[in-house]
């Protein structure tokens, strides 16, 4: 049986994300997390999943873009009304200083909680977008 606290404590190292190295994008990122069998397993898991990847990027300081993707990802497939609790602060910090992948994620999932429009054909927002979202979780 799958041990939901093991694949995510697995996901902390991104490689063993099969082929999220090569994304060029947050949509194909997405479409990477999609089939990953890891990510699967732990959205099959269900909600018992949340509090873990809370701790998780509560206590690790040093998660990768392509991880606390991963772990957005998941938390919008689970139970996206979670996600301005586990998320909201790491997507105010990475905001100050974004990266590729994490602040769409979390945006994504953040404006699916909120009930605003999202982009699943993209994943990608603007910065007004970003900002909106930010302004709903301050």
């Amino acid at each position: 049986m799958a041990d939901p606290k093991k694949d995510i404590t697995t996901l902390r190292d991104s490689s063993s994300i099969k082929k999220a190295q090569l994304a060029s994008s947050p949509y194909v990122l997405r479409k990477i997390f999609a089939v990953d069998p890891i990510i699967q397993r732990v959205i099959a898991a269900g909600k018992e999943v949340i509090p873990i990847i809370a701790e998780e990027t509560s206590k690790s300081k040093h998660l990768d873009e392509i991880t606390l993707s991963a772990f957005a990802f998941i938390i919008e497939n689970v139970n996206a009304k979670t996600a301005p609790e586990v998320l909201g602060s790491l997507f105010l910090k990475s905001l100050e200083k974004p990266g590729p992948f994490f602040v769409h994620f979390a945006a994504h999932a953040i404006r699916s909680a909120f009930q605003l429009p999202i982009k699943p054909l993209e994943v990608v927002y603007s910065r007004a977008e970003l900002i909106e979202t930010q302004d709903l979780l301050r």
